[in-house]
């Protein structure tokens, strides 16, 4: 890609300059398959200024438009933050649109079956990267020797599939745990000693519990919720949900009913987790019931550590904890929340797209994830910051998180496979069924998906 298609402070001269710092985040490694080459931006040089004058600054796509598609809870910071930024240095009009997240599935379905290419840039994640990587979005691949080795490898890995790049991450984003000191100390519990295993989680969760307050809260409300409540537990059994291939689900296993059993036992036997949150389907409304002061534990995305600090939105400022999530088996697990932004193949505006994918992991806007956003950024190096630490200290607990299992098993037939978890669940707590029959009944309905799925794929 040229270097002139930003200004200087975008030029891939800088961005190979980055050191790869990254502290513990670097520890884990998987590498992305190279390909061929995207198609590079290009750009005529501004001409040189007279001797005298003052200098001009580059704007390579002035009077060229760039459309972004985006899922709403993007709004606050790349619409308002990102996007003038990007139009100071490139000169280009940005047309932003948003849609909320729950509906990005149904919508990326219709632009692919439409071949439509009007949004020339949208908003990924590892499901959509697998879902539409090969029929919807370009194949980045070629970013590996310039952009991608500066990135955390594992969002990396998260937007390929099949060893192709379909997508640019933004953050390395993953749950971490948090904890309302306040209450812990009501409790009798010691506030600076969080739980370090399942057991001692649960038995932590009973005393938070009572008076209207309850220990945690898990979300039911929707496929994706679901899922992402079963995976985080059962991440730090150590077993692996689907096999390398994507073709085979293993969930009716000693691992499985671990991982079931401890739902199960904390909404039906023990009632230490809020039976009226499990409609929730948003980590973003789960986050406000937290920031209320009424729940003890929380498996966060980072970024609700800086909600939980904001006195206009919180009740608990000042009171919260991070560290790692206690785990069933392993020390502790988790599950990812990756984000980035992918090229529409059917777009026509590709030279600018590919500014745009550049735009953001520069360490300007890596900093901005960090600063203002409050997640994990993509770029290694933006954890050196000075600005960065002082402004995100939950970072220390990611730090830590990622030395342990966090996969999303983002996949095509993923909220299919949701949906199966999301059924049998909601059964187990109206009393119907074991969570062994429970593991059982996912075991065959998510394999059914999972075998009509690749039945259909040449």
């Amino acid at each position: 890609m040229s270097g002139k298609l930003l200004n200087r402070a975008l030029t891939r001269r800088n961005l190979l300059k980055l050191a790869g710092s990254g502290a513990a985040i670097s520890a884990v490694s998987v590498a992305c398959t190279p390909a061929a080459p995207p198609p590079a931006p290009t750009a005529a040089p501004a001409a040189a200024a007279p001797t005298g004058a003052p200098a001009v600054i580059s704007k390579p796509f002035a009077g060229k438009e760039l459309t972004v598609f985006a899922g709403n809870h993007h709004d606050t910071n790349v619409r308002d933050l990102w996007v003038p930024l990007f139009q100071e240095k490139t000169g280009a009009k940005v047309t932003y649109t948003s849609i909320g997240g729950g509906d990005a599935d149904a919508k990326y379905s219709v632009f692919l079956a439409s071949q439509d290419g009007s949004q020339d840039v949208l908003y990924s994640w590892e499901t959509f990267t697998a879902k539409f990587g090969r029929g919807l979005f370009e194949d980045l691949s070629g970013f590996k020797k310039g952009i991608l080795d500066q990135l955390a490898p594992t969002p990396v890995k998260a937007l390929t599939f099949l060893g192709k790049q379909y997508g640019i991450p933004i953050d390395s984003n993953m749950a971490i745990f948090m904890w309302n000191t306040d209450l812990y100390t009501k409790a009798g519990l010691d506030p600076t000693k969080p739980p370090e295993n399942w057991q001692q989680f649960a038995d932590y969760s009973k005393k938070l519990t009572g008076g209207g307050n309850y220990g945690t809260l898990f979300t039911l409300g929707d496929a994706n919720s679901s899922f992402f409540t079963f995976i985080t537990m059962f991440n730090s059994t150590g077993a692996t949900l689907l096999s390398d291939d994507q073709k085979k689900i293993m969930v009716d296993t000693p691992e499985g009913l671990l991982a079931m059993d401890a739902f199960y036992n904390g909404v039906v036997k023990d009632k230490w987790i809020d039976p009226a949150g499990l409609t929730i389907n948003s980590s973003i409304e789960q986050g406000k019931v937290f920031r209320g002061g009424k729940m003890g534990h929380y498996f966060a995305f980072p970024n609700h550590y800086g909600l939980a600090q904001d006195p206009a939105q919180s009740q608990v400022v000042n009171k919260v904890k991070t560290g790692i999530i206690p785990g069933l088996k392993l020390r502790s697990g988790s599950a990812n929340g990756f984000e980035g932004y992918s090229m529409n193949k059917f777009s026509k505006n590709k030279e600018l797209g590919m500014a745009w994918l550049e735009f953001v992991v520069s360490p300007e806007v890596q900093k901005l994830v960090a600063v203002k956003w409050g997640r994990p950024p993509a770029l290694l190096s933006s954890y050196g910051d000075a600005e960065v630490k002082a402004a995100a200290p939950q970072f220390t607990a990611v730090a830590e998180q990622v030395k342990y299992p966090a996969p999303r098993y983002g996949s095509p037939f993923y909220f299919d496979v949701g949906t199966a978890f999301n059924d049998q669940m909601n059964k187990l707590l109206k009393g119907e069924g074991t969570p062994k029959q429970a593991c059982e009944k996912i075991q065959v309905d998510a394999q059914k998906a999972i075998d009509e799925y690749w039945a259909k794929v040449k």
